[in-house]
């Protein structure tokens, strides 16, 4: 039982670990700009625990999860154990008790392990993930590690003075300790009791009063970033008032919002994003860590002077006064900031939700809207889209003549159709993407699809220029678009490019546009479960399939392109090694593709070599900007004459029986 003195340290431990949480919350909150997180209280308290209790994102990597959940637990469970003990709720029998030693010796010793696998992958091994090894990661592992074996030591005593061999089944880690104990006599082990646990005890209550100012606090930031986490659809970004604002984007700190100021205080730097970051890996100067990193130290250094400033009502809209070293070139690079794809290949392997792109978004942004600072061929590409709505610069007049000769109708000329066949840009404009476009027509014709497009009337969706940070832009090719779509009272839409799939089913809803949107590879699976299609030409092949992030991280589609590939007759599919949500970006998304890439080594060419490894005939993408930067990755390694980049929809059309062809 614990004494009042021990409770009173417990509650002035309780009350600075609340004390120092409250004011970096408050710190938040003060910095940053509102914004609305709340509501839906049930999902989000479910996913939260889902998150913190279950590990369920933590455990995706075997190593470093396991390690987290016996260390995580080896807390958790001694510390509910001490309340309902210290409470009497229940009272335990011998037989209980017993069975809950057991318990707080096995989860203690998993704890030892894993602090063992911490210390081994960080200053043994030195993973580079890890590349912080500084004084306090040494402290806290050195800490940790002696609480856990001063808890052994008090169980070791106790069993000293209450057993004659100073073991016990039910604490084998404990009876260790108890073994060589015994023979300093059950009197001198019991006085001994008092000090080791007074000195066990209250290592523990100040490692809780210093959490909020140590790596530590992780616990506290993390769960609630967990908890405030987004519930909107993946991958949609904020909608700018165009109208109204007089700033666009992030060009200081203060002006992102407390959520994601609050992301930067929940990242546990363990390396995960940049593990999965293909700018990073291709040696490119951004890591998301880093990036979150450098906003986390840049709100420390100016934290205070922005609540003073705030205080006295200055407007610091447009900066600090006498600020010598800003955000966006002291703190950031225009290199970390433009290297990023929008592959969210790090915010879903992130334990602690930490919202990596809508960052990168924000502060392109302001270089673009506010600075006009972006790279020179930018410059080139906007020009295209305001003066012809495509990133080529090709005449809108020329949007629909792909499609003369193959009886296809527009919207204008029929509009009572099944459904509205969206090209895009690279569909009606690039010339290897039109044999795409066009096998995709004769496959809805031999499946007899009623379908329209609306040719000319067509514009880019609009992606490439809202992730580069061009919102005017966006708005205004989207509303053009959504105007037009709903004139002719658009419901159900089949939409060849992963990009303009995910602009259209979900960020055309912020503007006005609710629409019924598919991929062309989720409707071909629809259309062969519905006996539409039959496959027989065999196509005898290897075939490897690459995930675009734009239709598997960012809307999940991973299985019906590889159903499609699966019922082509004679078509063997293997898997790159990296592959599903763990897939590698092609380099093309974030408007990467209308940019040089001189950093570091091509993106494109690390894919195309990844599936090399696989010795396939065919590269199978479900996107044009893959095929792009597959074709150019095989011309790289001088294979292009040997693996063919095909379409999804290619191979279906070469695979159709004679007479459907």
């Amino acid at each position: 039982m614990l004494n009042s003195l021990d409770l009173l340290v417990i509650g002035l431990s309780l009350a600075l670990l609340l004390y120092g949480s409250a004011r970096k919350i408050a710190r938040w909150r003060a910095v940053g700009e509102p914004e609305a997180r709340g509501g839906d209280s049930g999902r989000r308290f479910a996913a939260m625990f889902a998150s913190v209790v279950g590990h369920d994102r933590i455990l995706e990597e075997p190593l470093p999860g396991w390690m987290h959940f016996f260390l995580f637990f080896g807390f958790l469970v001694p510390f509910v154990f001490v309340v309902f003990a210290q409470a009497r709720i229940p009272a335990l029998s011998p037989g209980e008790a017993e069975g809950v030693s057991l318990i707080l010796d096995l989860v203690g010793g998993l704890a030892l392990t894993g602090l063992g696998i911490a210390f081994v992958r960080r200053y043994v091994k030195k993973a580079d993930r890890l590349d912080e090894r500084g004084r306090e990661d040494l402290i806290l592992l050195l800490w940790l590690a002696f609480i856990f074996l001063s808890g052994f030591v008090v169980e070791g005593l106790r069993l000293a003075v209450v057993t004659p061999k100073g073991y016990a089944w039910y604490a084998p880690l404990g009876s260790f300790f108890g073994i060589n104990f015994v023979q300093f006599g059950p009197e001198k082990c019991a006085a001994a009791i008092r000090w080791v646990w007074r000195i066990h005890f209250y290592s523990v209550i100040l490692l809780i009063a210093t959490t909020p100012y140590t790596k530590l606090f992780h616990v506290v930031a993390g769960t609630l970033n967990n908890y405030y986490r987004s519930l909107k659809p993946k991958g949609v970004v904020s909608l700018l008032d165009i109208e109204n604002s007089e700033t666009f984007g992030v060009a200081h700190v203060h002006q992102f919002t407390w959520k994601q100021l609050m992301d930067s205080d929940a990242c546990i730097r363990c390396g995960r994003c940049q593990d999965n970051c293909p700018a990073y890996l291709t040696d490119k100067p951004l890591t998301p860590k880093q990036l979150v990193q450098d906003i986390r130290q840049c709100l420390y250094d100016k934290a205070d002077t922005i609540k003073k400033c705030k205080a006295a009502g200055e407007d610091i809209a447009w900066g600090l006064p006498d600020e010598e070293k800003t955000l966006i070139g002291g703190y950031l690079t225009d290199d970390q900031i433009w290297s990023c794809t929008t592959c969210r290949a790090c915010m879903e392997v992130c334990p602690m939700y930490v919202e990596h792109v809508d960052k990168v978004v924000d502060l392109r942004r302001n270089l673009v809207l506010m600075e006009s600072s972006f790279p020179s061929e930018v410059q080139t590409v906007f020009k295209n889209f305001e003066n012809n709505s495509n990133p080529w610069g090709i005449g809108w007049a020329d949007r629909g003549n792909w499609a003369k000769e193959l009886g296809v109708t527009t919207m204008a000329e029929n509009s009572d159709v099944e459904l509205l066949l969206w090209i895009g840009c690279s569909g009606s404009f690039d010339d290897r993407y039109k044999k795409v476009s066009t096998a995709f027509v004769k496959v809805l014709q031999a499946a007899g699809v009623s379908f329209s497009i609306l040719g000319t009337e067509e514009k880019c969706c609009g992606d490439s220029a809202r992730k580069m940070g061009n919102e005017y832009l966006y708005q205004m090719l989207a509303m053009e678009n959504i105007e037009t779509m709903n004139g002719y009272g658009v419901k159900n839409i089949v939409v060849m490019c992963p990009h303009g799939y995910n602009t259209l089913k979900k960020d055309y809803k912020q503007l006005g546009g609710d629409y019924n949107v598919m991929h062309h590879t989720e409707y071909l699976a629809r259309l062969l479960d519905e006996g539409r299609l039959r496959l027989s030409r065999p196509l005898a092949a290897r075939a490897v399939y690459h995930d675009s992030c734009y239709l598997g991280r960012y809307n999940e589609i991973y299985e019906a392109p590889r159903r499609i590939l699966r019922d082509l007759p004679g078509l063997e599919l293997a898997e790159m090694d990296r592959h599903h949500k763990r897939g590698f970006c092609c380099g093309a998304g974030g408007g990467r593709m209308w940019m040089e890439e001189t950093l570091g080594t091509k993106i494109n060419d690390n894919r195309a070599a990844q599936a090399l490894e696989k010795d396939p005939e065919i590269a199978v993408t479900a996107c044009p900007f893959c095929m792009v930067m597959f074709e150019d990755g095989m011309k790289f390694h001088n294979r292009e004459e040997d693996v063919k980049v095909k379409d999804v929809v290619e191979l279906v059309a070469d695979a159709l029986e004679v007479g459907d062809a």
